[in-house]
């Protein structure tokens, strides 16, 4: 199977168990098994794949240090780490922010690497459109989180709500603020009936 896991292999939820009690051989195979799909989000959600492995380990390292309180939901925990990773991603873009004005009044010389290609292979993986890209990077941790759960993966507002920590109400209404500010911009998202009907 793509993401490593072979009808013998433990479960993520078996993992975890042995995770909170210091597991290190744990804690590498659920590494191996989500540091894919957790480094292409960075990847989409960062500028350069430099800044995404950074994000990346980020999420992982919160995984050890929060091993007694992560949660697994449907049997995985890369709901949770998807989420920690969009978390990691909005803070590291807003200290970056403040590095990026200092720096811009620096003269360069010679080019910057691209890595539009390998940004652009990260987004068809998560089939994400530019617009849904840059409307992510203007998300406040909170709301991306739930556009990262709740559209790109889409998960189930009551899944999302286990991996936030948050009442399932709380997701409705962030996803509800969040279309609603940027459904000129995002125009695939048009409300579903039962929104159109609450």
């Amino acid at each position: 199977m793509s993401d490593g896991h072979s009808l013998n292999a433990p479960s993520d939820g078996e993992l975890l168990f042995r995770l909170s009690r210091g597991d290190e051989p744990a804690y590498r195979m659920l590494h191996d098994r989500h540091q894919m799909p957790v480094f292409r989000l960075s990847l989409v959600l960062m500028r350069t794949s430099w800044d995404a492995e950074e994000v990346a380990s980020t999420a992982f390292f919160e995984l050890w240090r929060k091993r007694e309180k992560v949660r697994v939901v449907d049997g995985s925990v890369l709901p949770w780490l998807l989420a920690t990773t969009s978390f990691a991603a909005k803070n590291s873009l807003r200290s970056r922010r403040r590095y990026q004005r200092l720096l811009s009044r620096i003269p360069h010389d010679g080019d910057v690497p691209d890595h539009a290609d390998e940004v652009a292979r990260a987004m068809d993986s998560l089939k994400i459109s530019q617009s849904v890209r840059e409307a992510l990077l203007h998300l406040n941790p909170r709301e991306a989180s739930v556009v990262v759960l709740c559209v790109i993966h889409e998960l189930p507002v009551s899944e999302a709500a286990v991996v936030l920590g948050v009442p399932e109400g709380t997701v409705k209404s962030r996803l509800s603020r969040v279309k609603a500010r940027l459904r000129s911009e995002l125009y695939e998202y048009a409300p579903r009936r039962e929104e159109a009907n609450a």
